[in-house]
């Protein structure tokens, strides 16, 4: 790899960017349900998540907008601004991060364009992903709810136990995430259920039945009677 030039698919940092702002940050270990951030703040740091996930809410009662996994960057557009948090960063489950002053960030950008080129790419990427999310609202629940069920596990979130995906996201979760309500989140997750697709305990979601759930979520099934 070019270390010097950024191309599709490429990691965003290269393993000398790590190390450099490995030197200038902190590493952090947190446990699910830690605040970093919350809306409205001053920006002050960057995460940079080494292990775990990380949930992004918005507005007041706050809505899940995305969860961000490792290798990725949390609060880089702030820094880069020089604005307020746009958004509260919550762990997911147990994180590590490395914690990045935001002029020490910024001084990384500048010394590397190749690190702003990749910022520029995900941002648009990010951009994209919400985007769709906007188109998605306008989908039947169940279409909705699969999509967000399959995004989970592609974004790892879900975990294998006992051979059996499973995220720890409860019902009122997925309403946040989805945009639904918890009333249709429950209506569909029992249609889910009845059907074997998915499974729900405490906190929780297992998916039984991936194949069945992307033909819902593409629109070639469904599971109402």
């Amino acid at each position: 790899m070019d270390a010097k030039r950024y191309k599709q698919g490429d990691p965003l940092l290269t393993e000398q960017e790590l190390l450099t702002l490995g030197a200038k940050g902190q590493l952090l270990q947190r446990e699910a349900g830690h605040v970093f951030f919350r809306e409205g703040e001053e920006t002050d740091a960057v995460l940079l998540i080494k292990k775990g996930h990380l949930r992004v809410l918005v507005g007041k009662p706050s809505r899940i907008v995305a969860i961000r996994r490792s290798g990725e960057l949390v609060g880089e557009m702030g820094a880069i601004r020089g604005k307020p948090r746009s958004a509260t960063v919550v762990a997911h489950d147990d994180v590590v991060v490395l914690h990045i002053p935001a002029q020490h960030f910024l001084d990384v950008l500048y010394e590397n364009p190749r690190t702003l080129h990749a910022l520029l790419v995900e941002s648009e990427e990010r951009t994209e992903q919400a985007t769709r999310k906007i188109v998605d609202s306008d989908l039947a629940a169940e279409r909705r709810l699969a999509k967000a069920l399959l995004e989970l596990v592609e974004d790892g979130v879900a975990d294998r136990v006992d051979g059996v995906l499973t995220a720890r996201f409860a019902q009122a979760d997925l309403a946040s995430l989805t945009g639904m309500s918890l009333e249709s989140v429950k209506k569909v997750t029992k249609l889910f259920r009845d059907n074997a697709i998915v499974d729900t305990g405490r906190g929780q979601v297992r998916i039984l039945d991936t194949a069945t759930l992307e033909e819902v979520a593409a629109g070639n099934r469904t599971t109402s009677r």
